[in-house]
């Protein structure tokens, strides 16, 4: 077994060097000053908005019972219908859900071919 090597093993000197050395980077690209960070500010657009009507429509699209629909979204089949009835509204994480189940429904449905 081969003995590990001073130049190979790091320090506490240079594992503390090494701490200082990337807080202080850090702050200063907090600070705006030039350097390795690069900071970057996203925008994320809020969930559309899910009406009843739009519910109702997204789940008659993947021609699913509201039972079948709400084990999907993994929710409760009363929530659905809340959804559908208007008594409540889909959450924004639940937008997130249905905005992404209505772009791409074969993702998350897949239909049985029916034998004649």
């Amino acid at each position: 077994m081969r003995q590990p090597t001073k130049a190979t093993q790091p320090t506490k000197e240079t594992l503390g060097d090494l701490l200082v050395k990337s807080l202080t980077e850090l702050r200063d690209g907090i600070r705006g000053r030039p350097g390795k960070l690069t900071m970057k500010t996203v925008e994320i657009p809020d969930p559309p908005h899910f009406d009843p009507k739009a519910v109702h429509q997204l789940r008659d699209r993947l021609g699913l019972s509201q039972r079948l629909f709400a084990k999907l979204l993994g929710i409760s089949g009363k929530l659905v219908e809340a959804w559908e009835s208007g008594t409540r509204t889909p959450s924004p994480m639940a937008r997130r859900l249905l905005e992404a189940i209505a772009r791409k429904p074969s993702a998350y449905v897949r239909r049985r071919q029916s034998v004649a």
